[in-house]
């Protein structure tokens, strides 16, 4: 019984954590000054960079400031962060970290009610 009770929080635990959480920062190559130095890992998510020139013309129409850096969950939109009409974006580190943090506080507490 307890082998059994200690394979289901071990299977619980896993899928809790097993979030696939990716920090994407998009940039235009014009106001590369303004890139956002962040870690190639922040709390497990991983970090991509991108150009906005590189998109297609369908993605590009939907930025509307650049830097943008987005928090995904699945290929799903977590949070938004994008510049200001000075295309400077103050992030930390730090933030984008809580807001990991958070949602998976959301996803925890809803598996426990």
């Amino acid at each position: 019984m307890k082998t059994i009770v200690n394979l289901l929080l071990i299977l619980i635990s896993s899928v809790v954590t097993a979030q696939n959480y990716k920090v994407v920062q998009i940039n235009a190559e014009w106001n590369n000054k303004n890139k956002i130095d962040l870690p190639y890992n922040i709390e497990g998510a991983t970090y991509k960079y991108a150009l906005l020139e590189d998109q297609s013309e369908k993605f590009q129409k939907k930025i509307l400031a650049v830097p943008v850096v987005v928090l995904l969950k699945d290929n799903k939109v977590v949070r938004q962060w994008s510049a200001d009409l000075s295309f400077k974006l103050i992030l930390t580190v730090e933030e984008i970290a809580y807001a990991i943090r958070e949602d998976k506080q959301k996803i925890y507490r809803r598996k426990t009610n």
